[in-house]
């Protein structure tokens, strides 16, 4: 049965009226950018408050970027969340992805002394700031240990589901996108999702990476290259946050539960709660 012209046209119409119209002015930077640049604001706040505010800032750092990225969606913001969602089939890769990307990004410090401050029998020729200071680690126990299920889970809130959104919505979809057309001065809109270039690729490499303390620098690179070679397959920004997503929470995970899986290169049981 073939369909006539003004009832295909008509259907075309009824699909795109069910995504938000592309921004006509403006350089939209802001949706991406901002969510990002008021994690780094909270942070920096976080690390002045006075002692006895760190359950202030523990939901203070996710909070803050969650309701930037809520105010920009309700005003019609994020094109690439509304369009396209998941598969069973294609989350259950993305989660395959995701615990793979997280044994990559714990493997080294596990295995290789060198890589952490806490060993004095290792010997290191890396400068300090390029070896994991575990030293500081993430207290669950910071308001007491009646609330350690409380820190707990809002640590996850903001590690394994807020960070993930808006770091993927500034790397994948903004730095990766506008690094084509910087020098063109062109709107980053106007380019695919997981449009492959060499100069997008270093980009997003960089500006991830950069984005990290000094010490997972080395875990970084390599993590975000691979997950940008998923993204150019998956071509959906919710499968990178889910990566994403899984990457973290295994972390957490393994914080919480895997105390005793590792040791050091003196044999003690080497927690991971500097990870997290």
């Amino acid at each position: 049965m073939t369909t006539s012209p003004e009832v295909s046209a008509a259907a075309t119409d009824l699909r795109e009226s069910a995504l938000p119209a592309k921004p006509v002015k403006g350089h939209g930077w802001w949706p991406y950018l901002g969510p990002y640049l008021v994690f780094m604001l909270t942070v920096e706040v976080a690390g002045r408050l006075p002692a006895g505010a760190e359950g202030f800032a523990l939901f203070l750092k996710p909070l803050a970027p969650l309701l930037t990225i809520l105010y920009h969606w309700q005003k019609g913001a994020y094109p690439e969340l509304r369009s396209g969602g998941l598969t069973l089939a294609g989350a259950s890769q993305d989660i395959l992805v995701g615990i793979a990307l997280t044994g990559l990004w714990l493997g080294p410090y596990v295995f290789f002394d060198s890589l952490r401050l806490d060993d004095p029998a290792s010997v290191s020729w890396l400068p300090d700031f390029l070896r994991a200071d575990t030293a500081n680690p993430f207290d669950p126990g910071m308001l007491g240990s009646g609330a350690i299920v409380w820190v707990l889970a809002a640590r996850m809130f903001g590690y394994a589901l807020v960070t993930p959104l808006f770091e993927e919505l500034f790397i994948r979809s903004f730095v990766m996108r506008y690094s084509e057309v910087y020098w063109q001065k062109g709107d980053f809109r106007d380019v695919p999702l997981a449009h492959y270039t060499l100069r997008s690729f270093v980009s997003t490499t960089i500006i991830f990476t950069i984005g990290h303390v000094p010490w997972e620098w080395w875990v970084a690179v390599p993590w975000v290259a691979l997950s940008n070679l998923w993204f150019y397959r998956r071509r959906n920004l919710w499968a990178l946050i889910l990566v994403h997503g899984v990457t973290n929470a295994a972390l957490l995970l393994l914080a919480i539960f895997g105390g005793n899986l590792f040791n050091d290169g003196l044999g003690r049981a080497l927690s991971l709660w500097f990870f997290v």
